[in-house]
């Protein structure tokens, strides 16, 4: 759980970390690389170490204990064994409910103490870290992020994902001819929902390849866990104009037929979503 930063402050230019009372990213804490990353799973998993967690003494040695716990109970298999998954990630429950650290100093029982130190990466990771997205998206984008999201899994999957978020922005850009803006998107209308849709399509792609980390995402720039290129079953099948946006879906396609289909899913929410955007 980062400090909560308004739009702008410092050198971050959107806030993406914890939004509302059902929106937030735990997504550099390794939320998704879990050997069962379906939501439910995911939130049962969340909210058992919430619980664990109120019984453990904040004392190093009863942290530790708490850890020792999760990782005694918990499959340790990850798509990607070499990104981190922390353990004190948990569900922070106030005005609702969302992803967030169990060790911060605002979360419940820890009377603002910061146990941020103990985590894997160390307290002052915690703190500072954002992701890619923030630094590089433009603040129009991000905004649309922000906007259009409204549960912590769905925002936690797409928000990291830098290059699948540019290839949909600039080809939406393209077709209305203009920058999209935050009126573009407000929260609860066709154009967000739509774009929920397209963030959506992470969840289950049927063109996913073999071998796929699945949903989870590494997006850390030190060149490990590279996307791989489309793949082709067959020769002979085409390069799509959507092919940067199939990549990072880690798509695989067996027959021009597959890649007409992927590119009519697309379709169906770029074409309204121009229309509504030129219309509107």
């Amino acid at each position: 759980m980062k400090e909560n930063l308004t739009p702008d402050a410092a050198t971050h230019t959107v806030y993406l970390c914890q939004l509302g009372p059902i929106v937030s990213c735990g997504a550099c804490c390794g939320l998704y690389n879990v050997a069962d990353p379906d939501p439910r799973a995911l939130e049962a998993m969340l909210r058992r170490r919430t619980r664990w967690f109120a019984d453990a003494p904040r004392t190093v040695a009863g942290i530790d204990a708490f850890k020792a716990r999760v990782e005694s109970i918990e499959p340790q298999t990850r798509p990607l064994p070499d990104f981190h998954h922390c353990p004190y990630l948990g569900m922070i429950e106030d005005t609702g409910r969302r992803v967030g650290c169990l060790l911060h100093p605002l979360a419940t029982g820890n009377h603002g103490l910061d146990w941020r130190g103990l985590s894997y990466y160390g307290g002052m990771a915690c703190r500072t870290y954002f992701c890619p997205s923030v630094r590089h998206l433009p603040a129009r984008w991000l905004t649309v992020v922000r906007q259009s999201m409204d549960h912590w899994y769905l925002h936690g999957l797409i928000v990291t994902e830098r290059k699948l978020l540019t290839a949909f922005f600039e080809e939406l850009e393209n077709r209305i001819g203009r920058p999209v803006n935050e009126s573009d998107f407000s929260e609860g209308n066709v154009t967000s929902l739509l774009f929920s849709t397209f963030a959506a399509l992470k969840l289950n792609w049927p063109f996913r390849r073999n071998g796929s980390p699945g949903v989870c995402n590494y997006f850390f720039e030190d060149g490990q866990y590279l996307r791989s290129a489309v793949g082709r079953i067959v020769d002979g099948i085409p390069i799509s104009p959507f092919e940067t946006i199939f990549q990072e879906l880690d798509s695989s396609f067996s027959s021009t037929g597959d890649v007409d289909e992927a590119e009519e899913r697309l379709e169906t929410i770029f074409k309204p979503l121009t229309r509504v955007l030129k219309n509107g």
